[in-house]
């Protein structure tokens, strides 16, 4: 009886052990361990997690995606359609040559009038009735506004001159470092002003134009979250860049100055 209830105790022994076996085999199947820098989790190969990694918790969290490289247009940097002036960049006593604007006493350069023309037909298509409040403005127009309100500024001793020249520099661009000086800047405004004042004026007119303003060559030059570079935050001013540009920067979200650093650097890369 002995020899027996021993043959059955190893039958018993090696059935339990066979057992165990096929149960440990399934949970290999479908989990598996997996150690991230110390830590230990639990991971469920059909949850689609590739790709992924764990964080210190066990939570799947996606992988960062690499940044897009920007592929600048191919452009001379340095042809009149870029040219910047501000008050880093000051053009001196530049003067292009200018043709009036629809028969208007307001000018703008001969080279893109035409895009300039579209430009302000399509917002009459549009229903809207644009204004050049000002365009082309010459270096010694300039000087005179900059000097009036350095000298306004002054008027009553407050400040001193050289302290004036300064305050006038944050209201009026000095000669030389004015958009208007190139010829390829405009104010457009549902009309005249003599203060552009935003709250007085159509907001969907200015809407429209810095919505479509890059399908005709213009990029709105001083746009409100771009101010800390600009220095100004104008939402009448219109710039001519030309098409392809100005879809570019649209779509990157890029200033004037942004564009230009980025010819700069990659310049400096070669």
């Amino acid at each position: 009886m002995r020899g027996k209830y021993s043959v059955l105790s190893i039958l018993f022994s090696v059935m339990f052990m066979f057992l165990l076996l096929v149960i440990a085999s399934r949970a290999t199947e479908t989990t598996k361990k997996v150690s991230v820098d110390g830590y230990t989790a639990v991971m469920q190969p059909a949850l689609g997690t590739e790709g992924m990694e764990l964080s210190a918790d066990s939570t799947p969290i996606p992988t960062p995606a690499p940044t897009p490289k920007l592929i600048l247009p191919s452009i001379d940097i340095n042809s009149w359609e870029y040219m910047l002036a501000n008050n880093s960049n000051n053009i001196s006593t530049y003067t292009p040559v200018v043709v009036p604007i629809e028969g208007t006493t307001q000018f703008f350069d001969e080279r893109a009038i035409s895009y300039l023309n579209e430009f302000l037909e399509g917002a009459r298509a549009a229903g809207f009735s644009p204004h050049i409040n000002a365009g082309y403005r010459p270096y010694s127009s300039q000087r005179y506004l900059f000097n009036g309100k350095a000298s306004q500024i002054s008027w009553d001793g407050t400040y001193t001159y050289a302290e004036a020249v300064e305050l006038a520099k944050k209201i009026v661009a000095p000669p030389g470092a004015s958009e208007h000086q190139t010829g390829l800047a405009v104010d457009i405004t549902d009309k005249h002003y003599k203060i552009m004042d935003l709250e007085a004026m159509d907001k969907n007119l200015l809407a429209w134009l810095k919505e479509h303003c890059y399908e005709y060559g213009f990029i709105l030059r001083y746009p409100d979250k771009k101010e800390a570079i600009t220095g100004w935050n104008e939402p009448w001013h219109f710039r001519y860049v030309g098409k392809e540009v100005a879809k570019f920067m649209t779509k990157n979200n890029l200033c004037l100055e942004q564009f230009l650093e980025l010819y700069k650097k990659q310049e400096t890369a070669k």
